[in-house]
């Protein structure tokens, strides 16, 4: 077993494809520390710089304080603290909808849900970019699934009208991983209207930084008035706080009778040790943040405005209006030669290579977060158009 695994380690190293742990040693401000070395990091999805906020340590210092390190057992032994109950019920009337339930991350609630939910009677479609555990959630599934060209939705409106099944997934993310780019959902509720369908939208990488008050891609395009409130009870919306919140988990939000059902049905739910209730009390100070503080999205805007104007090779960019920036590059070989150069210049741009993307679409995944400053992104900038002139 050993020499095949070693083989195909080997060939991983020699196709580009090999990937090896960063050591961090230290985090400050937009800053990281790697091999003793301080570099300007434009690899983290800290949107809003949320994960160093001094009141949501205190908040999980003080929770620390009350209720010790850990939940100790499963949400239904007796891990589930009125902390996390409360934390739900805030998420759900933020987000417009019945009722939450938190996992400990996101991948665990696709599965979750997936497993769960999907029925083998069921069909999924799903957008080919979505994130990997949404497509290994299906895989995982009773249901049967196909996948649409990235947000081609005269294709998927194509496969909802020869899949006849007793029930109906659109699966999507809300902003796209390594794209950056959004969802149309107020035509993917015109399709679910039309063809009896369920939308399942996993927002990522939206929450925080969607809407007025940071509730993401709903919240954006309510406001626009592309899509209504009644039309919400066709929805199941996820979104992950590791990201904008700065602290880990995830809330999945939906109609009482898909949560309920969640409880009592998900395995993954059901059998993991629940999130410490200190953890809890973060999130809780998170999430009023996000929505109270609308500066920080000012701010980021304005910052990804200014990387978009600047950058001077347009025809490598994606159509991206979000934190995350692409950067085409094309081959493995090359995009992992331009990271180390960006690193040697005091920047931390990851490559992202095959699987992650489609072979032959490697790239620089440049993301912006509101503790960058101008100048920061105009020095990044600069080497970027030297390196790649």
């Amino acid at each position: 077993m050993y020499e095949s695994l070693n083989f195909e380690l080997d060939q991983l190293k020699q196709k580009n494809l090999y990937r090896n742990l960063k050591k961090i040693d230290q985090r400050e401000g937009p800053r990281i520390k790697i091999k003793n070395r301080w570099l300007i990091d434009f690899s983290s999805n800290d949107y809003l710089g949320l994960s160093q906020n001094t009141l949501i340590s205190q908040s999980i210092i003080d929770g620390l304080k009350k209720y010790g390190n850990g939940a100790c057992a499963s949400h239904l032994i007796s891990g589930h603290f009125c902390v996390h109950d409360e934390l739900e019920k805030i998420s759900a009337k933020n987000i417009g909808l019945e009722k939450s339930l938190y996992f400990t991350s996101g991948y665990l609630a696709n599965l979750s849900l997936m497993t769960s939910i999907a029925q083998k009677d069921h069909h999924i479609f799903m957008d080919r970019l979505n994130h990997a555990s949404l497509n290994q959630g299906a895989l995982y599934s009773k249901a049967k699934f196909s996948r649409f060209r990235h947000l081609d939705y005269k294709q998927l409106e194509s496969l909802l009208k020869k899949k006849s099944a007793l029930t109906r997934w659109i699966v999507t993310d809300g902003v796209f991983s390594m794209d950056g780019d959004m969802a149309y959902i107020p035509e993917l509720l015109r399709l679910c209207k039309k063809y009896d369908a369920y939308l399942y939208i996993d927002d990522a990488h939206g929450f925080g930084l969607l809407g007025s008050s940071g509730q993401g891609i709903i919240e954006h395009f309510l406001e626009k008035k592309l899509i209504a409130k009644e039309d919400l009870k066709r929805v199941i919306y996820l979104y992950t706080l590791g990201k904008s919140a700065g602290v880990s988990g995830a809330l999945l939000n939906g109609k009482r009778e898909i949560i309920d059902f969640m409880i009592q049905k998900a395995k993954p739910y059901i059998y993991s040790t629940a999130t410490s209730p200190a953890i809890i009390e973060g999130l809780i100070t998170s999430l009023k943040i996000i929505k109270k503080t609308p500066e920080l999205r000012n701010k980021l805007n304005e910052l990804i405005f200014f990387f978009r104007a600047t950058f001077k090779h347009k025809e490598r960019m994606k159509n991206s209006n979000t934190a995350i920036q692409p950067i085409i590059i094309g081959s493995e070989k090359e995009v992992l030669e331009i990271s180390s150069i960006l690193e040697q210049e005091g920047f931390f741009v990851p490559a992202i290579r095959p699987p992650t993307v489609e072979a032959g679409l490697s790239r620089l995944r440049v993301s912006i977060s509101a503790i960058h400053n101008e100048s920061e992104i105009a020095k990044l900038i600069n080497v970027l158009n030297k390196v790649l002139t």
